[in-house]
């Protein structure tokens, strides 16, 4: 079979019915009908040589637009080389075949002639006369183009050739314009048609073509020819012809860049070339608008009226180019792209241009608009660069700093004040931290020799300070922020001034905080802030929030008492410092954080940054960790990774990021992967000595010991313990490496080193006196010592973590009290308590736990009751659909009538929901249901 009649097994059928019928004397009408490259020609060549094979009189016409005004001109190429053999004679036949070619030569035909009857009845008789030898074939292609004239001779051939021998088989284009619609119509009305309509190739249909043109070729080749043709045979054959390399090389590999899609491009335009220009302006423009554009904006987008661009979209769809008038996309993605990349007719600049100033009128949303200002040069306009900047800042929400990156350049193409410029250019800075750090030093660098405003110069040295802090450069980094903050304390004193100065100052104390003295360094910054006579008092309150908790002598509930008191006075809209978010953090203070965290990921104005939004996300691990909210801290933990993307060097930020996650990982029993994370980010060595590397390092010292290397997590524990103290603080909240190292010593034998921590930690942790570093400290002292003394700690200790928020240290606390109980041999209470944490382990989904507890209760001689499942997946979908209804302030009463349900019903449903969810109440259910 021919490569282009692959598939065409059922039309192949009814051309060779045509031909046996006209052997057997009985005429037909067939039309073809069919797209853009469906194949109707190849099908109408195929009937020629049938026809011929079985010595029937061929008669071929091929219409086309260039003579689709000469009237005759389609029977002309029918009849012409019969009717000359016939005029040459000596035969009756002669003077009436003369006259015809005369009428059909003629350059000009009367107005009447198609009408005359006599000519009607000339052309009747010259085919009778033909059938009357041998069977005939009248083949007319394109009909689309066909004249009006000989339209209407076919027509009325139509009518009258029934019981000779002759078949009218023609071919016509789908959704294309008609030259003459009224006589094509007619046409058609003359008697009863066989239509054949092909079909694209299947994928089987396309491995055929494919492997008889190029030889056996690969599945995946041929699913990507077929993927990019949508099985039209003229493209495919197309991309075929053009490739010309071996089978085995990809698509178009024979072909240079671009290759394929001019050779497609240049068909298409061919067929399209016929119609009007506004048809190529909208063919065009959709390619490049690719599915993103409604036919009102897209006629927008061309440059042409709405009614001309419906008229354009009409003609396309009905060629079958379009899989949609209403968001018009290409059924074959090759053509897309091949006008897309090689547009003749318009300008892809002044498209996007079009559509971008049309979609800001109609308020649609930012990133719909940059979409298209990405692809235009500077345009000029005062919204362009805010839709550029607002599309940015929805980016970064949603963990995209690369188009973050791009929509900012962009931005500053744009003709800007300088103001503003330097707002682009702070917020470019804040990006590229995340996501090129050291490619922004020396730009940096560069920019800081410059003369700058002062605004412009305190961004600036921001952003450098940071580069410098995440390169571990803190000296310098410090030394930068002072010499600006001594820049600005010479100018004379103005609101603008001591804004400046007081995010000069937030910065130092965040360095300070992730730095390597912290304590000595946020004293010296409170002393610089009593003498520049800024009166700021948040501010100098939140920094001796910051120092109190770090050396840890004053209690927690002191520290936040001041922190209220200062925030009351400042009024509703003072914002937290980013270091004062620690310091809540460390006084078990979650709610603050969270609200924090969440206005910096929910992008709320004045909060956010790429390097905040990593921050956020790292406390809001940290935080979620802390209330057993495992799955939660996991998925924050990995959204701050992915924006900090693959990096196999330490560094500050990731380090905050890490330390939360391992934690997470240890206690969900993956410690494997924990192993491979710290290999693949450059942290299974020797780290830097920054406060959030030592909170690694002590994460990496717990990770090992559940692994079993006791020596080697107590090597870390310790490390960790001295880098801490040399910071300057030995406040448990901060890092409670005591408590885990005494149980490294205890498994060594070193019982009294161990107590001696657990005593120091424990003494330090009642300073503090939040629950959470009690508890935990207790817990230690209980199970190192054993005996009825650890059995009063280890009372104490859930007892005390029973009226905070820390659960998962709960769990742990109610495993000691019951693994120290079976000790003793008080089974019975050991029972009760292992059952009390197994299902608190299993509720957080603390798998490592559960499993430590179900072996300990099964020592106790007890089988633990059926394993009870928790979480949002436990809830049924009718206690879910109420649980989400209350957890957005629904009554019971107005969500049983929305169900049409009970009250009661309704409370059983959320009884049963606090039970799986872990919870007591319908105020928790909001943070349950989004963790």
């Amino acid at each position: 079979m021919h490569q282009n009649l692959v598939e065409r097994w059922s039309e192949l059928l009814v051309l060779n019915r045509t031909v046996d019928t006209l052997c057997q004397g009985i005429g037909d009408l067939l039309m073809i009908e069919g797209g853009c490259g469906i194949g109707r020609t190849a099908l109408l060549l195929e009937l020629e040589q049938m026809a011929r094979a079985r010595q029937l009189v061929m008669c071929t016409a091929r219409c086309s637009t260039l003579e689709s005004d000469f009237s005759y001109g389609v029977m002309h190429q029918l009849l012409e080389p019969h009717l000359s053999t016939l005029a040459a004679g000596h035969t009756e036949a002669a003077p009436v075949a003369a006259e015809l070619l005369a009428v059909m030569d003629s350059a000009v035909v009367p107005a009447d002639a198609a009408s005359d009857i006599h000519v009607l009845n000339g052309m009747l008789w010259a085919v009778r006369r033909l059938a009357g030898q041998a069977p005939v074939v009248l083949a007319v292609d394109d009909l689309n183009f066909c004249d009006a004239s000989s339209l209407h001779v076919l027509a009325y051939m139509a009518r009258r050739l029934k019981g000779w021998p002759v078949a009218i088989v023609g071919t016509r284009r789908l959704g294309e314009p008609v030259i003459t619609p009224t006589m094509l119509a007619a046409l058609h009305e003359a008697g009863e048609w066989t239509v054949l309509r092909p079909a694209p190739l299947t994928a089987a249909g396309t491995g055929e073509l494919v492997d008889g043109l190029l030889g056996p070729t690969p599945t995946s080749v041929v699913e990507e020819m077929h993927g990019l043709t949508a099985g039209n045979p003229m493209f495919l054959n197309t991309m075929l012809r053009a490739s010309g390399g071996p089978h085995h090389e990809p698509v178009g590999a024979g072909l240079s860049a671009g290759g394929l899609e001019r050779l497609v491009g240049t068909t298409v335009r061919n067929r399209l070339a016929h119609l009007p220009t506004g048809v190529s302006c909208v063919a065009e423009t959709i390619a490049l608008l690719e599915g993103e554009a409604d036919s009102a904006l897209i006629a927008e987008a061309a440059g042409i009226p709405d009614r001309e661009g419906a008229g354009a979209l009409a003609v396309l769809g009905g060629m079958g180019l379009l899989t949609d008038l209403a968001l018009p996309t290409y059924v074959h993605p090759v053509l897309g792209n091949a006008l897309r990349r090689l547009p003749e007719v318009v300008a892809p600049d002044r498209v996007h241009r079009r559509v971008s100033e049309a979609l800001h009128r109609r308020n649609a949303p930012p990133a719909d608009v940059a979409g298209h200002l990405m692809r235009t040069g500077p345009v000029g306009t005062g919204w362009a660069p805010e839709v550029l900047r607002a599309a940015a800042t929805a980016a970064v929400g949603e963990r995209r700093p690369a188009e973050a990156l791009a929509l900012l350049r962009r931005a500053l193409e744009e003709p800007l004040a300088q103001d503003v410029r330097d707002e682009v250019q702070a917020e470019l800075d804040c990006v590229e931290l995340i996501t090129d750090p050291q490619g922004l030093l020396p730009r940096l660098r560069a920019r800081l020799g410059t003369t700058q405003t002062a605004q412009s110069r305190v961004s600036t040295v921001l952003a450098y300070a940071q580069v410098l802090l995440r390169t571990h450069r803190t000296e310098d980094a410090a030394e930068a922020l002072e010499e600006c903050r001594a820049g600005l304390t010479v100018m004379a004193p103005s609101r603008s001034r001591d804004a400046l100065l007081r995010r000069i100052d937030t910065a130092e104390a965040m360095a300070a905080l992730l730095g390597s003295s912290g304590a000595s360094q946020i004293s010296d910054l409170l002393a610089k802030l009593c003498d520049d006579g800024t009166g700021d008092t948040l501010h100098k309150v939140s920094l001796q929030a910051l120092e109190a908790t770090v050396e840890g002598r004053t209690s927690a509930r002191t520290v936040v008492r001041a922190l209220d008191r200062e925030l009351a006075q400042a009024g509703q809209e003072a914002p937290l410092m980013p270091y004062t978010v620690f310091t809540l953090l460390w006084a078990d203070e979650p709610e603050p954080v969270d609200r924090w965290c969440d206005a910096v990921l929910t992008g709320q104005p004045g909060t956010g940054s790429l390097p905040a939004t990593v921050i956020a996300l790292a406390l809001r691990a940290t935080s979620q960790l802390e209330a057993g909210r495992l799955q939660g801290a996991e998925r924050d933990a990995r959204q701050a990774l992915e924006l900090l993307g693959e990096q196999e060097a330490t560094d500050p930020l990731q380090s905050l990021v890490l330390a939360p996650l391992l934690n997470v990982l240890t206690e969900l029993d993956r410690t494997d992967e924990a192993v491979a994370l710290l290999a693949g980010r450059g942290y299974a060595g020797a780290l830097p000595e920054l406060l959030p590397h030592t909170m690694v390092l002590a994460a990496r010292g717990r990770l090992k010991g559940a692994r079993g290397d006791t020596e080697g997590a107590l090597a870390d524990l310790m490390e960790a313990g001295r880098r801490t103290e040399n910071w300057g603080t030995s406040n448990p909240a901060v890092s409670r490496w005591r408590s885990e190292a005494a149980f490294m010593r205890n498994q060594l034998g070193d019982v009294e080193g161990a107590l001696r921590l657990v005593e120091d930690e424990l003494h330090a942790a009642r300073l503090w006196g939040t629950p959470r570093v009690i508890g935990v400290a207790l817990r230690a002292k209980g199970l190192i010592l054993g005996d009825e003394e650890g059995l009063a700690a280890l009372t104490e200790a859930v007892e005390v973590l029973r009226s905070g928020t820390a659960r998962l240290e709960t769990a742990y606390a109610e495993a000691g009290l019951g693994i120290v109980q079976r000790r003793r041999n008080n089974r019975r209470a050991a029972r009760e308590t292992l059952r009390r944490a197994l299902a608190l382990a299993q509720q957080l989904g603390a798998v490592r736990l559960a499993a430590r507890v179900h072996a300990e209760l099964l020592a106790a001689g007890g089988l633990p009751r059926r394993c009870e499942h928790f979480g949002t997946k436990a809830l049924t979908a009718s206690e879910y659909r109420v649980a989400l209804l209350a957890a957005v302030g629904r009554t019971n009463g107005s969500i049983a009538r929305e169900l049409f349900v009970t009250r009661r019903t309704v409370e059983t449903h959320l009884t049963r929901a606090y039970r799986k969810l872990g919870i007591q109440g319908r105020s928790e259910l909001g943070r349950v249901l989004q963790a």
